[in-house]
C-alpha cells in the first residue's frame, strides 16, 4: 500500500484535530462538570418526606419557584442553560400524566434532557438506587410505595425526589401552597379546609401547614366508616411545637368553619361516597366570613358543581401551572444548589 493511500485512510478514520474546537469542547465539559455534577453520597439532597425537611428548606423552594414564575410567566418555547448536560430520570410505577408533563416541561426549560422509564419496578431491590444513580443526575420517582423509595434513595448517589407515593404528593402540595402564597402573600395564620376522600396530598398538607404556620381541618371519611390519614399523628406532633391546629372533622360544616382556603379531594372511588364530600359556593360561604379561594385535587366528578370549579373563587388551574415551577426549583436546588431570586 502506498504512503499516500495510508495517509488518506488514516485521516478518514482520525480527521485532523481543530484545536480551537477542542478547547471549546473541553471548556464546556468543565463548566458542565462544575455546575451540573450533583452532590454525592452524604451531601445528596433528597425529597422523600417533608418530615426530613425544615421550614426554611420548604420556604426556599417556594420562594425560588415564585421568583422563577415572576421572571418567566410563560415558559412556552423557552430554554435556559441552567442544567446543561444534566440527565433527569423519571421512574414511573404509576401513571400521573400531569405530574409527568410538569417535570418534563421543567426539565427542558432548564436546558436538561430526560429519560422516561415506565415499569412495575421491584423497589425492594435497593441496589437499583445505586445502579440508576450512576446513569442520571437527578431522579423523580412516581410510585405506589413509600418505604421502598426511602431505601432506594439511601443507595442513590444523586438526588431522588418523590413526586408522588402512597404517603405523599409533594409536587401537587407545594404547587398549591405556592398558589396560596401568590394570593395571600403568606400562608402563616391562614385556615385550610380539606373535604374529600383520603389522598396522598392530604398527608403532605398535614405536614406543610403546621410547618409553615397554618391551621388545617379536614373531613376525609363518613361517620359510619372512620378513617384517619397516615400522617395525622406526625401532624399533631408538629402543631404542638408551632401553636397551630390539625383537626379531623366528621361534618363538612366543621371543616369549613372560618376557612380561607378550601381544597376538594379527588372523586372517591366509591360513587356512593360522593354525597359525603359535595361542595358548592353557597355551602362554603355559609360557613366562613373570610375571603376564600378554592382548589380541586382532581380528578373531578359530581362532588363540586361548575360554579365552584370554574368560578371566581377557583385557583385550581393556577396550582397546576405552578407544578412546572416547583419541579424546576427542586431540580435547580438539588443539582446545582441554586435558588432563583
Amino acid at each position: 500500500m502506498s504512503k499516500h493511500l495510508m495517509k488518506s485512510n488514516f485521516y478518514n478514520v482520525f480527521p485532523p484535530l481543530n484545536l480551537q474546537k477542542f478547547l471549546v469542547f473541553i471548556q464546556r465539559r468543565f463548566e458542565a462538570t462544575q455546575c451540573c455534577d450533583g452532590p454525592k453520597d452524604k451531601d445528596t439532597k433528597h425529597l422523600i418526606c417533608f418530615k426530613q425537611w425544615n421550614p426554611k428548606m420548604v420556604n426556599d423552594i417556594l420562594a425560588s419557584a415564585i421568583n422563577l414564575k415572576t421572571m418567566y410567566g410563560d415558559t412556552h418555547n423557552k430554554r435556559m442553560p441552567i442544567l446543561p448536560y444534566t440527565k433527569v430520570m423519571l421512574l414511573q410505577e404509576v401513571n400521573e400524566p400531569i405530574l409527568n408533563l410538569a417535570v418534563s416541561k421543567a426539565t427542558s426549560f432548564l436546558g436538561a434532557v430526560e429519560v422516561n422509564i415506565t415499569d412495575g419496578l421491584i423497589w425492594d431491590k435497593d441496589y437499583h438506587g445505586k445502579i440508576f444513580s450512576e446513569m442520571a443526575d437527578v431522579i423523580f420517582a412516581f410510585t405506589k410505595t413509600h418505604a421502598c423509595i426511602k431505601r432506594f434513595a439511601g443507595r442513590s448517589t444523586v438526588p431522588v425526589i418523590c413526586a408522588i407515593s402512597r404517603t405523599h404528593a409533594s409536587l401537587q402540595a407545594l404547587s398549591t401552597i405556592m398558589s396560596i402564597m401568590e394570593e395571600f402573600g403568606s400562608i402563616k395564620g391562614l385556615n385550610l379546609a380539606y373535604v374529600g376522600a383520603p389522598h396522598p396530598v392530604l398527608n403532605s398538607y398535614l405536614l406543610l401547614c403546621p410547618m409553615l404556620g397554618a391551621n388545617i381541618k379536614f373531613k376525609c371519611c363518613c361517620p359510619n366508616c372512620p378513617v384517619s390519614p397516615l400522617l395525622l399523628h406526625a401532624s399533631k406532633e408538629m402543631t404542638a411545637k408551632t401553636a397551630t391546629q390539625s383537626i379531623q372533622c366528621l361534618k363538612r360544616k366543621q371543616a369549613l368553619h372560618k376557612a380561607c382556603i378550601v381544597i376538594s379531594g379527588p372523586t372517591p372511588p366509591n360513587k356512593d361516597k360522593i354525597k359525603e364530600f359535595t361542595l358548592t359556593v353557597e355551602d362554603i360561604s355559609k360557613c366562613t366570613d373570610f375571603r376564600w379561594i378554592f382548589y380541586h385535587t382532581c380528578p373531578r366528578a359530581e362532588e363540586v358543581d361548575d360554579e365552584l370549579f370554574w368560578g371566581t373563587h377557583s385557583r385550581t388551574f393556577n396550582a397546576f401551572v405552578n407544578m412546572q415551577y416547583i419541579a424546576a426549583a427542586l431540580m435547580a436546588k438539588a443539582v446545582r444548589d441554586l435558588t432563583f431570586c
